[in-house]
């Protein structure tokens, strides 16, 4: 679920508010730090509210893109184990049957 445009102006104003009000150094560089990451949420829901075909920004694209990629290694991986398990049973299998067979 994506906040609104207007939910994140009103939560930048209010840590501007914060800054603008403090005597306190460390609070007012939270404080706009905050207001700043809600600006860029707010630019987001702006873009999005306003119809844009690309949700996602290039660097939470380049991210799902990481993940994606990952994954298909991690399936890889996963199918080459199974490959060896199965090699290994086979084998293990065949030479049971194998001293089976043979006499006492």
């Amino acid at each position: 679920m994506f906040n609104t445009s207007a939910l994140c102006r009103q939560q930048e104003a209010h840590h501007r508010r914060i800054a603008a009000e403090t005597d306190l150094q460390n609070v007012r560089k939270v404080a706009l730090a905050a207001a700043r990451a809600w600006e860029v949420q707010a630019l987001e829901a702006e873009s999005r509210e306003a119809g844009a075909k690309d949700a996602l920004s290039d660097e939470d694209a380049a991210i799902a893109l990481e993940f994606l990629l990952e994954d298909e290694a991690d399936a890889e991986d996963a199918d080459d184990r199974l490959e060896d398990d199965d090699t290994t049973r086979q084998s293990a299998v065949s030479s049971h049957i194998k001293n089976e067979e043979k006499p006492a």
